[in-house]
């Protein structure tokens, strides 16, 4: 049997995880850079909140449909250029609005490509890094990826904004493709796959090559359903967050340009705080043999309510800091659910399938990158006064967190699920599914 030639969990294994941070970092300054120009876009191109919120939501119209293809492709391509490929495209189509004439249609167009090269870029990156590392040391692998999420806006918020007040707001599209192209350069040089191939392994302690469980199989436990639930309501308020909060700062509230840039920092930085702290925590607890249930499934469940809470909370308190705190907290916590459903769904799934599975869980819940910013621009445009329109939408936005965190808590199961599967073996036409004959 032939040995890696680069063992797991060595440098080379953090190496990698640094560069699909950075990978997640350039990630989101590219979702940010829209929300921080809406403002001066919107007056410049004479466009309605309507309108602006189908150019959010067309950022999302290929998302889910790329994350699930490229998935499942991923399954037998090298995962180093899947990744290189992703980063270069989205990069050009950024540039795109720097250089091209950059009205609605322009805008819209870039944003759908954009949306098609980014969407499957959290469960791609995942399933590279855990080629690296060991199922006990995911969670806080995933949870440095994922850290990626909220430190590329409290990067790029105050960078852009000044870029956006100084240069005008297509030299913020300009700038994000240019540090994405660098980054897809250094990856050439570094990017590697990972010496890792878990592979199923029957109750009864042998794993059988001959044999592999089918996707749809993993895709129906309560694990995943109930983690891309979560999932699903916890991308809902960052795809306001994204779209909405900035220039509710600046048209409800009154921030100018270069302090919403800072003000909206903070429910990133709640994010940021959240998902560090449950991948450190994860980890050390689950060594000492705190179940994945508990550590995966209540715990992240539990912040996505809470985030419910406080988000309903923050509509009925008056302006000021209070507000902008219950604001982070309200659109910051439940983020943290996304990279723990990576981590689940790779606990209960064979290598050979999670590119797939990943690639499904993240096309699902991110439909509601489709319809948050969209309803939430209808909403604001049907009334009279817009700080109506907001609190409306923060209200649903609330809501939805609350009843799918509860799901969450109480459906993900990752070792009951994980021992069904490995008992669910697939005859070799495929089309039976039974349990396995125990030795």
């Amino acid at each position: 049997m032939n040995q890696p030639t680069v063992p797991p969990g060595g440098i080379r294994s953090w190496l990698i995880t640094g560069m699909l941070f950075v990978f997640l970092i350039i990630n989101f300054a590219d979702k940010a850079v829209l929300g921080l120009t809406a403002v001066p876009l919107m007056n410049e191109l004479g466009i309605s909140p309507a309108a602006y919120g189908l150019l959010s939501s067309g950022f999302f119209f290929l998302f889910s449909v790329a994350a699930l293809l490229v998935g499942l492709v991923s399954n037998r391509l090298s995962t180093k250029w899947v990744i290189f490929g992703m980063a270069v495209l989205w990069s050009v189509s950024q540039m795109t609005i720097l250089a091209a004439a950059s009205g609605f249609v322009t805008l819209l167009v870039t944003r759908i490509v954009l949306g098609a090269a980014e969407g499957p870029a959290t469960p791609i990156a995942n399933h590279a890094a855990h080629k690296w590392f060991a199922d006990r040391d995911r969670s806080l692998v995933s949870g440095l990826i994922g850290l990626g999420v909220p430190v590329g806006v409290i990067i790029a918020s105050p960078i852009l904004s000044w870029v956006i007040a100084d240069h005008g707001w297509r030299a913020a599209f300009g700038v994000t493709g240019a540090v994405g192209l660098v980054w897809a350069v250094g990856w050439l040089f570094i990017g590697k796959e990972g010496p890792i191939k878990d592979s199923m392994v029957t109750p009864g302690g042998r794993s059988d090559p001959q044999k592999t469980v089918s996707t749809w199989r993993i895709l129906r436990t309560g694990t995943w359903l109930a983690s891309v639930a979560g999932s699903f309501a916890a991308f809902w308020s960052v795809a306001v967050l994204v779209a909405w909060l900035p220039p509710y700062l600046a048209k409800v509230l009154g921030y100018p340009t270069r302090e919403t840039g800072y003000v909206v920092v903070v429910p990133w930085a709640v994010m940021g705080a959240a998902i560090f702290l449950h991948g450190v925590v994860a980890r050390r607890v689950m060594r000492r043999g705190v179940s994945s249930r508990r550590a995966r499934g209540v715990v992240p469940g539990v912040c996505v309510v809470v985030a419910g809470v406080t988000l309903l909370a923050a509509i009925a308190v008056g302006d000021g800091w209070l507000k902008i705190l219950l604001l982070g907290v309200g659109f910051g916590l439940g983020s943290v659910i996304i990279p723990v459903g990576q981590t689940t769904s790779a606990e209960i799934c064979p290598v050979e399938r999670r590119g797939g599975v990943l690639g499904a869980y993240a096309a699902v819940y991110s439909v509601a990158g489709i319809i948050a910013p969209a309803l939430t621009g209808s909403l604001v445009g049907a009334y009279v006064l817009p700080a109506t329109g907001y609190a409306v939408a923060f209200a649903v936005t609330g809501a939805l967190l609350v009843v799918c965190g509860v799901l969450a808590a109480c459906f993900v199961r990752p070792e009951r699920d994980r021992e069904r599967i490995a008992m669910a073996t697939r005859e070799p036409d495929g089309d039976l599914i039974r349990p396995a004959v125990m030795p």
